[in-house]
């Protein structure tokens, strides 16, 4: 029941703002001036995927989220508008993701006892709409105009923006051993590429960005706001884990630069009876090390801020630069 109820609650406070209010900031004028915008925000990322997470059975979704493995992610955007509440958005992201199943008191996931760090790249390409919340103008809500013009800096206005769209992202798992971190992806921790193994996977991959942001109208080119961003992958190896344990003396034998028992080593750490864990007979080949049937997925959590270009000032530049020129 409590899940129904707070939606329901929300629609109608939502709906009641919407309702309520006539002015709407995004006046023909002013969307048409300010087509351009350019964005930035820093913030959290976290990894949903096999390893690390709640302590039950594996999932790709929020339920499964690890709260101490937040890490810092950034971003910087242009976003332009071809309608009065509909924009393009460019965005050019990273994010560093990480799990660890030392993490989880499941039994099975804490005897694999795998973990990674990646560090992400991507660019996405979305479309995005804009609802106003609220704004502020004039006497419209009895307000003193002296009051209103003492600073620039104020709160306008909210506005709710919800986007979609395609991208692609670049990741490379790394696990902690010996001291350093290595790439996992080229010792064929499943046996990738090898007889009897899957298929090698592509770490440049595409991904399904979607998200929301509350925003708040500052100042006549700035507003500021809080945005949640998921990431949908069709891939199940960001964190170098999918399917089967593999026979680690395979995995040896076709390492040959050196790396052959690093290789059979990180395809299987488990913990084993002898350490507080379970027989070798569970993480024996052929036995089930990741969940092929849910690919891996991420969400950033971010502080951004947008400033808004005026287009009139930019005619004016370039009506400058091309007097010069003709005076030249």
């Amino acid at each position: 029941m409590l899940r129904p109820l707070t939606l329901t609650h929300i629609a109608m406070f939502i709906a009641g703002m919407l309702g309520a209010q006539e002015f709407d900031f995004f006046t023909g004028s002013n969307w048409g001036r300010y087509r351009s915008h350019v964005e930035a925000g820093m913030g959290v990322a976290n990894f949903l995927g096999d390893l690390g997470g709640k302590d039950g059975v594996g999932t790709n979704d929020l339920r499964d989220i690890e709260m101490t493995e937040f890490n810092f992610a950034g971003f910087v955007g242009y976003r332009r508008a071809f309608l009065k509440h509909l924009y393009g958005r460019a965005l050019f992201s990273y994010g560093r993701l990480s799990g660890s199943d030392r993490l989880t008191n499941e039994v099975f996931r804490n005897n694999r006892n795998l973990s990674f760090r990646s560090n992400v790249f991507e660019l996405n390409l979305m479309a995005e709409g804009w609802l106003r919340l609220w704004g502020k103008k004039g006497h419209q809500y009895k307000l003193d105009r002296v009051n209103q013009e003492k600073g620039p800096w104020r709160v306008r206005g909210a506005y709710f923006t919800a986007f979609a769209g395609l991208g692609i992202f670049h990741f490379n798992p790394k696990a902690f051993v010996q001291d350093q971190w290595v790439a996992l992806h080229p010792l064929r921790t499943e046996g990738q590429g090898l007889p009897g193994g899957p298929p090698m996977y592509r770490r440049t991959q595409i991904n399904v960005p979607v998200g929301v942001s509350l925003m708040y109208y500052m100042h006549k080119q700035w507003s500021v706001g809080i945005e949640a961003q998921y990431r949908f992958t069709f891939t199940d190896y960001m964190d170098d884990v999918s399917s089967t344990y593999f026979s680690p003396d395979d995995i040896a034998l076709y390492n040959e630069d050196g790396t052959g028992d690093l290789a059979a080593y990180l395809s299987n750490p488990s913990l084993g009876q002898q350490n507080g864990g379970l027989p070798a007979s569970v993480t024996a080949p052929g036995q089930q090390r990741g969940d092929f049937r849910d690919n891996d997925g991420y969400l950033f959590i971010m502080l951004k801020t947008d400033y808004w270009i005026n287009n009139s000032s930019i005619k004016k530049f370039n009506k400058k630069r091309s007097t010069r020129r003709f005076r030249k």
